[in-house]
């Protein structure tokens, strides 16, 4: 179970990478400064926010903070970022 998990935490961080090198913030999920995405659990959410500062990072932004927050659906990853 938990290698299915890391499995796609990882899929996902690798196409979130990708479209960061190739077009930048996905426009539907970012808002001015800070990227948002629901996770549905804690674990994910960690392991989400560890491949995305870094596809952030690889794609030439700044990251000021980042964090997992609990939400009403699970979590949320919250990035600040500029370029």
């Amino acid at each position: 179970m938990k290698l299915k998990s890391h499995l796609a935490a990882s899929a996902a961080a690798g196409i979130l990478a990708a479209a960061l090198g190739a077009g930048g913030i996905p426009a539907a999920q970012a808002s001015g400064k800070t990227y948002t995405q629901e996770v549905a659990s804690a674990g994910t959410c960690t392991k989400m926010e560890t491949a995305t500062v870094h596809a952030f990072r690889a794609s030439g932004y700044d990251v000021s903070g980042h964090a997992c927050l609990k939400s009403a659906g699970g979590y949320t990853l919250m990035i600040d970022y500029s370029k």
